[in-house]
């Protein structure tokens, strides 16, 4: 089997453990669907070619995105989870890509649902689907904000008291913790 065989068999295999839980009540009515095209490879398909920096200079709400790089911070408000990023330009296959001219522009990823905090650290590298929703303030700069579909994890290996566990693919929300 080659890598891309690979690839798409964990990814398969991601898909199917994170949907025999089902769908968090909290979550169901806010997520818009994933199209079952998305399924097999969840970062494909017809984007629009605007970096972040250049939508956060321009209107250009409603435009179907794939940006994606390195988390800089989590933050959780109102039932969203919301990742503010630095860009990276991405593959063909949408990971972040370092090398080839990333120019460090910022936007920011929001989803309904939880995400923890452990798991999109800062530095892991993420890549999101999602449409154009507006802008954000950071530290008195404009960023572009997207409304993510799907919040795809490329590093995640968490040390735990018994072995590693490490997941990569596309991450479904979990439902908020209880507030003490």
């Amino acid at each position: 089997m080659d890598v891309r065989g690979l690839v798409l068999v964990v990814c398969v295999l991601g898909l199917a453990s994170c949907a025999s839980g089902g769908p968090s009540p909290s979550h169901t009515d806010a997520v818009a669907p994933i199209p079952a095209s998305w399924a097999a490879d969840p970062l494909r398909g017809d984007f629009d070619p605007i970096t972040p920096g250049e939508a956060a200079r321009a209107d250009r709400q409603g435009v179907m995105v794939r940006w994606g790089g390195g988390i800089e911070r989590l933050t959780f408000e109102g039932g969203r989870s919301c990742f503010t990023m630095r860009a990276a330009r991405l593959s063909p296959g949408g990971r972040p890509d370092w090398g080839r001219d990333s120019n460090g522009e910022r936007f920011v990823a929001c989803r309904a649902g939880f995400y923890d905090a452990r798991r999109f650290a800062p530095f892991r590298e993420v890549s999101f689907v999602g449409r154009i929703d507006g802008h954000a303030q950071l530290d008195g700069e404009r960023v572009a904000r997207i409304e993510a579909r799907v919040v795809y994890l490329f590093s995640d290996c968490l040390d735990t008291a018994i072995d590693p566990q490490c997941a990569y693919g596309p991450v479904e929300p979990a439902a908020a913790p209880s507030e003490p």
